[in-house]
């Protein structure tokens, strides 16, 4: 298995998984942010900042293990995720200023999308652990 690679899935979970569990702790905090001053991980950039990195880590390395093991769940749940993202009320120019009703469905379907992509970078690591290919060291399958 490529180092490089398997990293890259393993950078991809953790992100996705972190964009996942913050997205489903911000309705509980975000009545708490003016008694904690306005800060970063509540701010816009914030969640923008998560969505594209972990966007651009996901693309590539869940392209790449489906066009290696044709395994059609590494794509299912990339484009799951990414349907997920592109559903959320004020997807395209949501602000955490202004707390409405609207905004738990935003985030209950972003956390939804987070999950499905670290489970796409978990399928896509587990298919690589067990493709006999991935096992031989001077092979470069994923």
């Amino acid at each position: 298995m490529n180092i490089a690679w398997k990293r890259f899935d393993q950078v991809g979970f953790s992100m996705s998984f972190i964009c996942a569990i913050h997205c489903l702790a911000m309705p509980i905090l975000l009545p708490l942010i003016p008694f904690l001053g306005s800060t970063f991980l509540a701010s816009d950039q914030a969640e923008s900042a998560m969505i594209w990195i972990t966007l651009l880590i996901a693309t590539p390395t869940l392209l790449r293990g489906y066009l290696k093991h044709r395994k059609l769940l590494i794509p299912v749940c990339f484009l799951i995720g990414l349907l997920l993202l592109a559903l959320r009320p004020g997807a395209f120019e949501h602000s955490h200023h202004h707390f409405h009703g609207e905004d738990i469905l935003h985030f209950i379907l972003a956390a939804m999308a987070g999950f499905s992509l670290a489970m796409g970078h978990w399928l896509n690591l587990k298919f690589c652990r067990i493709c006999p290919a991935c096992k031989e060291e001077n092979h470069t399958c994923c």
